[in-house]
């Protein structure tokens, strides 16, 4: 298990310089571990047909889905796809958990944010001392009306980030953030 969990880390670290012009040299295997995180950006009618398709199939079905999403069709390259890829390469490189079960970044709290919505226009961060886990505080402010917040906490200490608060209305916020935060951490991110 161990040396499929560093294969994969190794392939999601690749991912950047992978664009589905290649896809037709690319395994099942690939084609799946290319398909995994695009969950955060399918819309509905998109979801929940890849798992049961051919293996040419799903090479369409990729191909189709960045052609949707390209902002220009016309030219040579995918600047969505690419865009994507850039912050999938920056999540798995920076919010991956180590440990006994490794996760990749993109399936973190803090990556799926961040494949989502691309990165915070302003970061709050806060060292845990006494009884105060370390937390985070992204904010995103361009182009909203009302700017958007996400706290993660760190709640191991060892670096495992969950998100426990947010304004954003499709967020769940946990019942208990302001007691993991402490008073002066809850605070300091309601008035960020």
């Amino acid at each position: 298990m161990m040396v499929r969990c560093a294969c994969w880390a190794l392939l999601f670290l690749a991912l950047p310089t992978t664009s589905l012009g290649q896809a037709g040299s690319l395994t099942e295997a690939s084609l799946d571990s290319l398909y995994a995180p695009l969950v955060y950006l399918m819309h509905e009618d998109e979801q929940g047909t890849y798992p049961s398709l051919s293996v040419e199939e799903k090479r369409n079905f990729l191909r189709r889905f960045w052609a949707r999403r390209d902002p220009k069709p016309k030219t040579s390259k995918n600047e969505a796809e690419e865009q994507f890829n850039r912050w999938l390469g920056t999540v798995n490189r920076t919010f991956a958990e180590r440990g006994a079960s490794e996760v990749p970044g993109w399936r973190t709290d803090r990556g799926r944010i961040y494949l989502e919505y691309g990165p915070p226009d302003i970061t709050l961060s806060r060292r845990g001392m006494g009884t105060t886990l370390p937390f985070s505080v992204w904010k995103y402010t361009q182009g909203r009306d009302r700017p958007r917040k996400y706290c993660f906490v760190d709640i191991t200490g060892f670096g495992k980030y969950v998100l426990v608060y947010s304004n954003d209305p499709r967020e769940p916020s946990r019942s208990d953030w302001r007691q993991l935060l402490g008073d002066d951490g809850y605070e300091d991110a309601l008035d960020f």
